[in-house]
């Protein structure tokens, strides 16, 4: 009989991918449900952490304590449950398991209680299935099953590059959920399968099945060496290198968390971003686990030092860099490149050192694992380890931190860690060469931990210092700057990470002024100008408060109604040192704590109906667009609250989507007709971009469009189908 590894190797590359792709599409799914993108995305990450935990320590349980046959019979037990649970919920959750009301107090019980209803069961299949099979292929073939481990995190590699580009951009959720329950059917027949191979080889007693083709590991090692030929070693692991097992894959995934966190919310506001960290974390396993020659121990431990003591010392590298650069091009003054202003740049430098510091985790990690006897305890503790990381950045730092602090103690970690791997080189054999690598590489470390922690402390208070403020929660980072202090234009802003959501004079004789992209001749002033001139006593609705700036245009009969996801957002607004749009305001101001499009539901069924003249929409200027606030059940909420001749003003600046043919769509369908509003930036006005709604053909006929200054790239023909709450796509609206 013969014996396909084949078999093994589709099985647990279906497993990965379903493993990984059903991660975004249930956490899309139930999005409107809950409101507010981090929120969801973070709890339901924890989710998939600890089922994936509990799938590994099934495997290792049933591995350890059943005989090969019984743990068989479990395991395909363990997919008919979890395939008819596919088959009854289709992977959709039900209406029934929709929050409301109280529970909301609690949204991440609310979320790990409605995925594990949903997909509790199948996930913890794949979970374990990846470990089992890995297990059953050492038992029937002469061959290291690690490059099965490399094989599936190429498949979530595919997944996770392919759902937003593919799936997502051609399919909507209903018809997603059913695509991968059929590959939930397909991988359960490969699992039988693959069992029926193991078993059958267990019962005739075979020998094992020695595959001596190209596809046979390598029995070389990386440059530095030091690990037996076959890279595993055998033998009951020690305390040591269990430790090892937790400690790498924790590091690894801090690292990784804060450098996604650091790069995707203070350095650079690019929708989708955040696949790349996740796609290189992927790699590195790939590269770690498939072939020991990959890694490279002195060279990725050097060149990821050399990285990180760039990172420390950015400001002064990059300055530095323009002045050579600008040189050999003859270039001064105005004609001067700008190094500094390209993100993608420093995005590049923080990725290359991530990727580096990811190789050499998990190159070690590669390097201490143990023979197939022991490889479900190796997996159970990696996954261990993963957990932990993912707990200690998304749960814990943003209770202790006020900033991304756990990224300077994570590279110094790191830094540490290639200083070891630098002596353990040069403890194998001692030669000129190999302690300068060693006093180089020291130095380096040396230097970097000092200039990661002068970065990291707080402003000592000196006069110079600009930032004012600083906090930290489950939304991100936020912080208030002083700027120009003692000029004309001495003002405080407002930033939560890279994206500022206001300023103000401070100057009281100047502070009334609205600035930014609210300002004189902005989409919202020209909205809000329009509603008062028609009416005595106006009801401005709000979506995102920044610093209240829309409320300077409040008259004493007006009331201006805030919704706000961001607790802390509505403190900063509410603090007299540094901002007074509300507390100025002679109008009424009230702000509403929570997701607005949820909040609106919530006083629909109340029977509290806002009756807005003006509703403004201003959250989509960030890289995390809250999608679910833009989409057609989204906007018949808004247009109950509305009254018949009331206006939708839908601010949609961002630097790298085009979001005008989404809010065009949607005022098609919904009979609006609309105006779209396009300011450059000035002294004191943003950039700014509205597409003003509305029913009054008072306000059609009186506005009209203003776009003569819309960039080229903002006036391209697209193709964008109607975006609800199961279909949303971003990729085609990218610039």
């Amino acid at each position: 009989m013969g014996f396909s590894p084949l078999a093994f190797a589709i099985t647990v590359f279906i497993s990965a991918f379903l493993l990984f792709q059903v991660q975004p599409l249930l956490s899309k799914f139930i999005l409107p449900w809950f409101g507010g993108t981090p929120a969801v995305w973070t709890s339901a990450m924890l989710f998939f952490q600890i089922v994936l935990f509990l799938g590994y320590l099934y495997a290792h349980l049933t591995s350890v304590y059943l005989a090969p046959r019984s743990r068989l019979y479990l395991h395909l037990g363990v997919l008919a449950v979890a395939l008819g649970s596919v088959a009854i919920n289709r992977l959709i959750p039900p209406a029934s398991l929709r929050p409301t009301g109280a529970e909301n107090e609690w949204p991440l019980l609310q979320v790990l209680m409605l995925l594990g209803a949903t997909v509790g069961l199948p996930y913890f299949a794949l979970s374990s299935t990846g470990p089992l099979l890995q297990k059953w292929f050492s038992e029937s073939f002469d061959k290291s099953p690690y490059r099965l481990f490399a094989l599936s995190n190429f498949g979530s590699l595919l997944a996770l590059v392919s759902y937003p580009f593919f799936f997502e951009a051609n399919w909507g959720i209903v018809s997603q959920a059913a695509m991968w329950s059929a590959g939930f059917a397909v991988f359960t027949l490969c699992c039988g399968y693959c069992a029926w191979l193991t078993y059958s080889r267990n019962s005739q007693r075979l020998p094992l099945v020695s595959i001596t083709s190209g596809s046979s590991i390598s029995n070389s090692e990386g440059s530095a060496g030091g690990i037996q030929p076959s890279g595993i070693i055998e033998g009951p692991p020690s305390l040591f290198q269990m430790a090892k097992w937790i400690v790498l894959p924790t590091l690894a995934c801090i690292v990784f968390l804060a450098v996604t966190n650091e790069v995707c919310q203070n350095i650079a506001t690019v929708p989708l971003l955040w696949i790349v960290p996740l796609a290189l974390y992927l790699l590195s396993f790939i590269v770690a686990f498939d072939q020991p020659k990959w890694y490279s121990r002195s060279l990725y431990t050097m060149v990821g030092l050399g990285l990180l003591f760039c990172l420390s010392n950015y400001t002064e590298f990059i300055y530095l860099a323009s002045d050579i650069f600008n040189g050999m091009l003859g270039r001064s003054g105005a004609n001067e490149i700008q190094l500094s202003k390209l993100w993608w740049l420093e995005a590049g430098v923080y990725f290359s050192a991530l990727f580096c510091m990811l190789v050499v985790c998990h190159g070690e990690l590669a390097k201490s694992k143990p023979g197939p006897g022991y490889l479900t305890r190796f997996y159970l503790t990696i996954s261990l380890g993963g957990a932990l990381g993912g707990i200690l950045v998304n749960l814990i730092a943003p209770y202790v931190f006020k900033t991304f602090f756990e990224l300077p103690l994570a590279f110094l970690c790191c830094a540490l860690l290639c200083v070891v791997i630098l002596y353990s080189i040069l403890a194998q054999k001692r030669s000129p060469i190999r302690l300068g690598v060693f006093g180089f590489g020291s130095l380096l470390a040396i230097s970097t931990c000092f200039y990661l922690f002068r970065e990291a402390l707080p402003d000592n208070g000196s006069d110079s210092a600009s930032v004012l403020h600083e906090a930290r929660n489950f939304y991100g980072v936020l912080s208030v700057d002083r700027l120009d202090r003692n000029t004309p234009e001495d003002m405080f802003a407002f930033y939560s990470g890279h994206i500022q959501h206001g300023v103000q004079y401070a100057d009281p004789m100047k502070r009334h002024l609205p600035l930014t992209y609210y300002g004189q001749g902005s989409g919202c002033e020209i909205g809000i100008r329009y509603v008062q001139q028609k009416h005595a006593q106006c009801h401005i609705g709000t979506i995102g408060l920044g610093v209240g700036t829309v409320a300077t245009y409040a008259r004493t009969e007006d009331r201006i109604r805030f919704y706000e996801i961001n607790p802390q957002v509505i403190e900063v607004a509410n603090n007299t040192q540094w901002f007074h749009y509300l507390s100025d305001c002679p109008g009424k101001v009230d702000t509403v704590l929570g997701d607005a499009r949820l909040q609106l539901e919530r006083e629909l069924k109340s029977g509290a109906n806002q009756q807005f003249d003006l509703l403004i929409l201003d959250a989509f200027s960030g890289d995390a667009v809250p999608t679910h606030l833009l989409t057609d059940e989204a906007i018949g909420i808004y247009s109950e609250h509305l009254k018949p001749d009331g206006l939708l003003a839908i601010h949609i600046t961002n630097t790298h989507l085009d979001l005008f043919p989404v809010a065009k769509q949607l005022a098609q369908k919904h009979g609006y007709g609309y105006r779209r509003i396009y300011r450059k930036e000035t002294d004191t006005l943003s950039r700014n971009y509205y597409i003003l709604l509305s029913k009054d053909p008072q306000f059609l006929e009186q506005v009209a469009d203003e776009i003569e200054d819309l960039p080229e790239y903002l006036n391209r023909p697209r193709s964008v189908p109607l975006w609800t709450d199961e279909y949303t796509n971003l990729t085609r609206l990218l610039r």
